[in-house]
């Protein structure tokens, strides 16, 4: 547990070495919320510095991801929902590691206040579950699109009941986990 000032900050770590659900408290008054989700003096879980960060709204269905970065490319990311809710993945494809293949999926709203730390070495991505979910993710190195690469998410055994996913064109084209995996070991 880290306290400053401002926030008190509970970190669970999870299965997946380095991989830590972390949740905020929220001030509320008669004005509404507020929650800081980023301060660099505490961020004891965040070792670098964030270099960049997104927001993206999606509509209820949206698939956007698994996403990765290579070599000096590859990004620690602190996601975060700011609206609606998500079920965040993430492939550990860090081949030393105790849960390399393995597949870490947790449902994050904008309602608990919990961010998600995912440290380098694995894919990511979100699904929207909610009409109008917007995320905001911070990136420890900046987006290099020579080194991106990923895995279709439809292509590992996590189902969406009555869901219809929406994928890019992009992602369409992402390989599956086995081609993947059969194009890098």
């Amino acid at each position: 547990k880290i306290v400053t000032k401002a926030t008190t900050v509970k970190i669970k770590k999870t299965k997946f070495i380095g991989l830590l659900e972390i949740k905020f408290d929220i001030f509320s008054d008669k004005r509404g919320n507020f929650i800081k989700i980023f301060n660099k003096s505490n961020s004891k879980f965040f070792k670098n510095d964030c270099y960049e960060s997104y927001i993206n709204t999606s509509k209820k269905g949206v698939v956007r991801g698994l996403h990765g970065q290579l070599g000096k490319h590859s990004q620690d990311k602190l996601i975060y929902c700011i609206k609606g809710k998500i079920v965040d993945l993430a492939l550990d494809l860090r081949k030393n590691s105790k849960t390399y293949g393995k597949l870490y999926k947790k449902k994050i709203s904008a309602k608990d206040s919990t961010a998600i730390f995912i440290p380098k070495g694995f894919v990511h991505g979100i699904v929207a579950l909610e009409k109008e979910t917007i995320i905001v993710n911070y990136c420890s190195t900046p987006y290099n699109q020579s080194n991106e690469f990923g895995i279709r998410l439809d292509s590992l055994p996590v189902k969406f009941k009555n869901l219809k996913l929406i994928f890019s064109e992009k992602d369409k084209m992402l390989p599956t986990y086995n081609e993947f995996i059969k194009k890098n070991i």
